[in-house]
């Protein structure tokens, strides 16, 4: 058990983990990923899910991504997202 020091906290102390990452991604017509950057070029082999997340419609600026979970010509495993607002490509990481 951590000892209570009793100091005020600071607001400025707690920071955000695993923030999304730009990403560049070749997508074909349809929006599915082909291939991905992360330092290079890598081929998709399969999409091992795909999920739409509508949120937060009540503010100004909406939240509508589109996942995918991926799995690299490599064997590893990335997710991304694609945001609809503007069309820009994020990786995930959890």
């Amino acid at each position: 058990m951590v000892k209570d020091t009793r100091k005020t906290l600071c607001p400025g102390a707690f920071k955000p983990v695993d923030l999304p990452e730009a990403i560049l991604v070749r997508e074909s017509k349809s929006g599915t990923p082909l291939s991905v950057r992360d330092c290079i070029w890598q081929t998709v082999a399969g999409v091992e899910g795909c999920w739409r997340i509508d949120d937060e419609w009540w503010r100004p600026q909406v939240v509508s991504r589109l996942y995918f979970e991926l799995r690299l010509a490599s064997g590893c495993k990335i997710c991304l997202f694609k945001n609809l607002a503007d069309g820009c490509w994020f990786r995930q990481n959890y």
